[in-house]
């Protein structure tokens, strides 16, 4: 029986198949969130896409999700899907559903992560005994852990971009007094994400006497090209980014390295040296000499996401998540 694997966040929703005992995924597929009312669309409009003779028959699905996932329904954060995972399990006919946080498929892909899947970005020694941080900004921000046991990988679960956010120059300061005249509550991924990004580049537009918005695409593309607001833009969110991982490295230990994945990061990885990044994720005190021995990867690989939801479906310690008929 084959494994259906998916990854929903709030703008994509990727689905592929695992057979069973393999590690490579078939009929890899990415949708749009915004093209389906509900989950099971998707997730019907990606079976009526295989093959024929592979349509049928699929009973066990892996689904990684942006958002908390303890809940008997799950809301897709950044999303209008919604959930409950018992009326998912009979809507779908399946014998087995695996619902998980989409952080700790990203942080699972990373346990026998190969070279080719991330580069290098600061260098450091590598504490295997210690956790491994996985952050990523995309539509949110995602944060993640992964502690090495004799079971297997353990997946630490949790809602890291949504802490408060915590200025800590005075550009900062302005940008999060831009943001509280929106809400009362600002968090990290109000400026470390795609929309974040946009939240930015709008406060420093303002403060130009620039009255242009631009999406998150316009403005990596634009900062890409030539200085001006837009690189402003991304300098400070990859600041915000260095400080916000020197926080997490430091709340749980881990030494053995960070590693950011997303769909951002990669696409701006020309302008990371230049920026604030090492700096800010070095800097932390009578504790920075801890940190300067901390290594820090990029993943490039797309699919991660979707091969953390096949690890996960054997892990030990997410199978109380695991639903069955």
């Amino acid at each position: 029986m084959s494994l259906i694997v998916a990854d929903i966040g709030g703008t994509n929703a990727r689905f592929a198949v695992s057979a069973q005992g393999e590690s490579s995924l078939r009929h890899i597929t990415h949708l749009q969130c915004a093209d389906f009312a509900k989950f099971e669309d998707a997730f019907e409009g990606f079976l009526a896409g295989l093959p024929r003779d592979e349509q049928s028959g699929h009973r066990v699905l892996s689904l990684a999700v942006a958002g908390p996932v303890n809940n008997q329904i799950v809301d897709v954060s950044n999303n209008h899907w919604r959930f409950d995972k018992n009326q998912l399990l009979e809507r779908l006919a399946l014998d087995k559903l695996l619902v998980i946080n989409d952080f700790t498929a990203q942080a699972l892909a990373q346990h026998e992560a190969a070279d080719g899947d991330r580069s290098q970005i600061l260098d450091g020694v590598e504490d295997t005994s210690a956790p491994l941080l996985v952050i990523g900004p995309g539509t949110g921000l995602g944060v993640s852990a992964l502690i090495t046991v004799a079971q297997g990988p353990l997946p630490v679960e949790g809602e890291g971009g949504n802490i408060r956010f915590a200025p800590q120059t005075e550009p900062e300061q302005d940008l999060c007094a831009f943001m509280e005249q929106q809400t009362d509550h600002v968090v990290v991924e109000h400026f470390v994400s795609g929309p974040g990004l946009e939240n930015i580049h709008r406060f420093l537009a303002d403060q130009a006497g620039m009255g242009r918005s631009l999406s998150a695409e316009m403005i990596a593309t634009s900062a890409l090209h030539e200085e001006g607001v837009s690189r402003d833009a991304v300098n400070l969110m990859i600041g915000i980014l260095g400080a916000v991982m020197r926080d997490h490295v430091l709340t749980m230990g881990c030494w053995r390295g960070a590693v950011i994945t997303g769909g951002i990061m990669p696409r701006l990885q020309s302008l990371i040296v230049s920026s604030p990044l090492e700096r800010r994720f070095r800097s932390a005190g009578e504790m920075s000499h801890i940190l300067g021995n901390v290594p820090m990867w990029l993943a490039t690989d797309p699919h991660a996401g979707l091969k953390g939801a096949q690890a996960a479906f054997g892990n030990p310690y997410l199978a109380h998540r695991m639903v069955t008929g």
